[in-house]
């Protein structure tokens, strides 16, 4: 991986929020953003774990230019379980943008902790925790 900001400026992570949905209002100009239940705990009674929808949504205080953002979800093994990639495109600066990476049927192997990471040009830029907690088990299931 590269060292982020070393080669050119690069825009600063504001913050990185997972929440269920998120929409832009493209269409008012304005570009705002709805994001919807957003959380820091995921719930599950069995393991694997299907969820229909996770968001996460990147807030960057941009320097003008075209970016290559990536957004990868590591289970607590190491394990890569999801990624994505999309170009981050700054217009002018100083500009605040929202770039969202759906990840629709994410399935998540195991409870524990799972490392949010947010790159920029193939650079980390910052990790966040996801907490995944089985519930719904009781003692005479072996809990």
């Amino acid at each position: 991986m590269a060292e982020w900001g070393v080669e050119r400026p690069v825009p600063r992570l504001l913050a990185s929020l997972l929440c269920e949905d998120a929409a832009s209002s493209i269409g008012l100009g304005d570009r705002r953003m709805t994001l919807q239940r957003v959380f820091f705990v995921l719930y599950a009674d069995k393991f694997p774990a299907g969820y229909d929808r996770l968001v996460v949504a990147n807030f960057w205080y941009g320097s003008e230019g075209a970016y290559q953002e990536g957004v990868q979800i590591v289970a607590p093994d190491g394990t890569v379980v999801a990624q994505g990639e999309s170009e981050l495109t700054v217009p002018e600066a100083p500009v605040v943008m929202t770039q969202l990476s759906f990840f629709p049927n994410l399935v998540l192997p195991e409870a524990g902790d799972y490392t949010v990471q947010v790159l920029i040009d193939d650079a980390a830029v910052h990790t966040h925790t996801l907490r995944v907690v089985e519930v719904g088990r009781s003692e005479a299931d072996g809990a």
